[in-house]
């Protein structure tokens, strides 16, 4: 059960109507979510941000979709860990992608840009200090334009701050996630190593 409520019919402004239903049509971010936040002046302006980060831009949305979904499984947030972009899916991300997100390395489902970006999206998750060093942007740099690395650092930025919260909003539990996907648990144990 949420520890916020839905937002009631009753209480619907156009504009939190038509964030719902895009986000029903879209698949991410997951309309539960968006039924929170559209509560609140700042959490709609949240949702319009969101949608902007994710879906527009210069870095193609797949590619963003795995540094979301690779974040959001080493957090533990059963909701974003579950919850898939129906835009990145028609762009070609499959789950057998997302079960080697943790393995992206070795992985022959990934380009060396698409690696470099889920290098960072998982050095970002680590930490401030993981990201704060040359290196780490000499290596974007190989693969990026500096316009490519502000967006990736935005999107990783929101995925790691907002999705500490919506995971404490508990809309869904880890232990749910699991069951829904048990794929998970092995993703989440290769996220720790």
């Amino acid at each position: 059960m949420p520890r916020l409520r839905y937002i009631e019919e009753s209480e619907k402004t156009p504009q939190a109507r038509a964030m719902i239903e895009s986000a029903h049509k879209t698949g991410a971010p997951d309309p539960r979510v968006v039924s929170i936040m559209t509560r609140s002046e700042i959490g709609s302006a949240w949702v319009e941000l969101w949608n902007k980060v994710l879906y527009e831009g210069v870095l193609p949305h797949k590619l963003k979709e795995m540094c979301r979904i690779q974040i959001s499984v080493a957090h533990q947030c059963g909701y974003c860990s579950t919850v898939r972009s129906n835009v990145a899916k028609a762009e070609g991300l499959t789950e057998a992608m997302i079960e080697d997100l943790f393995r992206y390395e070795t992985s022959p489902h990934f380009t060396p840009r698409e690696k470099a970006a889920l290098r960072y999206a998982n050095l970002f998750k680590q930490g401030e200090q993981a990201i704060d060093k040359d290196e780490v942007y000499r290596d974007l740099a190989k693969h990026f334009t500096d316009e490519e690395i502000i967006e990736l650092g935005q999107l990783c930025a929101q995925t790691d701050g907002v999705g500490k919260f919506v995971k404490s909003l508990n809309v869904i539990s880890w232990e749910e996630a699991c069951e829904i996907n048990p794929k998970l648990t092995e993703a989440r144990a290769e996220a720790a190593e």
